[in-house]
């Protein structure tokens, strides 16, 4: 792909922003220009399998893309689900201006939808980072060692609007 103005669309949930969403978000930018980051079911928060708000998932991604000079490079975008599979891509397309890639990491779903709408490639990225916001959530709620998985200031903000004690509670 050539990399004259090219943009890539990344997505996730992002419950919460880690360093395998980092590396992943770097990977692609050494192949586009520049890198929309969309974050799914944005309607739902304060959940077990969801519980950042949409605005604190916002916050989590900047504080990473900041601390690793990255944010003039990406631009993140808010998607809500629909629950239709059949209608997501064009969904994502309504909301996110034109990019000529997708990048994937552990989501088969968002493969499968994007490799059969056929309009963008889908690029795999590497799992270069062992880690899954659900570990990182369950290690949280044991009382077990989870700061190392996020970036500082990630950690740092999670701590200040009170993730920690929400995830337990939930």
């Amino acid at each position: 792909m050539s990399r004259k103005n090219t943009t890539g669309l990344y997505t996730g949930r992002f419950q919460p922003f880690h360093l395998g969403h980092l590396s992943a978000v770097k990977q692609a930018l050494r192949q586009v220009d520049k890198l929309y980051i969309a974050i799914g079911s944005t309607q739902y928060d304060h959940e077990e399998y969801n519980p950042f708000t949409a605005e604190e998932r916002v916050k989590m991604i900047k504080l990473a893309l900041e601390e690793n000079g990255l944010t003039d490079k990406c631009e993140i975008f808010l998607v809500p689900d629909i629950n239709d599979d059949t209608k997501w891509t064009a969904h994502v397309r309504k909301i996110v201006p034109h990019f000529n890639a997708v990048f994937v990491g552990n989501n088969g779903l968002v493969k499968e939808l994007f490799d059969k709408e056929g309009k963008s490639p889908v690029i795999e990225v590497e799992h270069e980072v062992d880690v899954s916001a659900t570990k990182i959530r369950s290690t949280i709620v044991r009382g077990i060692e989870w700061e190392n998985n996020v970036s500082p200031r990630v950690a740092e903000y999670i701590k200040k609007i009170g993730g920690v004690e929400r995830i337990r509670q939930l």
